[in-house]
């Protein structure tokens, strides 16, 4: 099965994430109309739940988890296979984003670019 994720990036012109030192945006003015996941209620849980393809549904499931010797495959391998989702509410702007995993940098990488109008 092949998994995805959703990060921010700055611009399409770089192949990495927005790093914790840069401020999010796409995510964190989101607002979330319906989450599947119940303890998805916080925009840190939003970030958190897309970077991870659903394996962490929030902030402290990933504390939880990770405290249990159960993190995330950094390839993201142990993702469920499947994830519901969301419905957001993006801010109006332009938004760039990327998936981690299917991202090689000499051949081939998954981006996208939102736009959203007032």
């Amino acid at each position: 099965t092949d998994r995805h994720n959703m990060v921010e990036m700055e611009d399409p012109s770089v192949n990495y994430p927005l790093t914790s030192g840069k401020p999010l945006t796409m995510f964190t003015n989101a607002k979330i109309i319906w989450s599947s996941h119940k303890r998805t209620k916080t925009k840190q849980d939003l970030v958190t739940s897309m970077a991870s393809s659903g394996y962490y549904d929030s902030v402290s499931h990933y504390k939880a988890l990770v405290a249990q010797n159960k993190a995330l495959n950094d390839e993201l391998n142990n993702a469920p296979a499947s994830y519901r989702g969301m419905l957001l509410r993006f801010a109006p702007g332009e938004h760039y984003y990327m998936c981690t995993r299917n991202n090689n940098f000499s051949n081939r990488d998954q981006k996208g670019r939102l736009g959203v109008r007032p």
